[in-house]
């Protein structure tokens, strides 16, 4: 932008109403390294902005409200990101926003009991605990509690911006849900240096997927998965990866949500 020799500047307090926001914002922009104030009085410490300072400060706007945090959107704004991994990082973000927006709408829209649609799974890497012995989806639940129990336990450093999820192998099941409560609990974590080395873990691949959300109690999972089966076939989409079941129950959404009103999303690995 071509600027004039002579431009006006404006004080804190100018600025603050112009933009809608307090002095302790605007210092915090500086401090984040975001923001410099066009030049600043050596004699008595009174920040001067010009134009182009408010205009970057609409821009920290912009993107505080699509959910970056500060120390995101100066790098940003300046140039400091590597932006593959920014963009594989703010599309984790949108991934763990839809599963969100999903789960809310079904709870608050009672006219509806699912929603279905094509996604991209993140990378993930999993505490995997096998679940042979259950014979009801109840006490698979219980055994996967004593699996995050046990990773706890164990010192993993959990990845709670993720919710835990089930798994199964076998794709003889592709027609429709069976009744095997056999599973593999994978309790999303942050690999340490030894990861590859520890047979606990299992690392995931981003994958397209097909997901449905839906909720009810345990039994509702195996009508999902029918539903989830059907449209697979529909939209003639192949299986890629083992089948998911996504739990997002209390305590992830809060202690106040009924057994009747679990959220679950079933996911199948796909490729076209």
């Amino acid at each position: 932008m071509q600027y004039p020799e002579e431009r006006k500047l404006f004080t804190v307090k100018d600025v603050s109403r112009a933009c809608g926001i307090s002095r302790a914002t605007l210092l915090r922009m500086e401090e984040s390294g975001f923001l410099t104030p066009y030049r600043i009085d050596p004699d008595s410490g009174y920040r001067y902005y010009d134009t182009g300072n408010i205009a970057a400060i609409g821009q920290y706007q912009w993107l505080q409200s699509a959910g970056l945090s500060r120390a995101e959107i100066a790098d940003l704004y300046h140039g400091r990101i590597n932006s593959e991994e920014f963009l594989e990082e703010q599309r984790r973000k949108l991934e763990a926003m839809r599963r969100f927006v999903s789960e809310f709408e079904l709870r608050h829209d009672r006219s509806k009991d699912h929603t279905l649609s094509l996604l991209t799974l993140p990378e993930t890497t999993c505490y995997c605990s096998d679940i042979g012995d259950a014979s009801s989806l109840e006490e698979s639940g219980t055994l996967g509690y004593l699996a995050h129990e046990r990773c706890i336990a164990q010192g993993y450093r959990l990845r709670g911006s993720e919710p835990m999820s089930a798994l199964r192998e076998d794709w003889s099941t592709w027609a429709g849900p069976s009744s095997d409560c056999s599973f593999t609990i994978c309790i999303p974590v942050v690999p340490g240096p030894d990861a590859d080395s520890d047979p606990n873990l299992r690392h995931f691949p981003a994958t397209e997927a097909l997901s449905i959300v839906g909720f009810g109690d345990y039994s509702a999972i195996p009508e999902l998965w029918q539903l989830l089966f059907d449209e697979a076939n529909a939209r003639g989409l192949e299986p890629c990866g083992p089948q998911r079941v996504i739990g997002l129950v209390a305590p992830y959404v809060g202690d106040h949500v009924r057994p009747d009103e679990y959220c679950y999303e079933c996911v199948i690995p796909v490729s076209r």
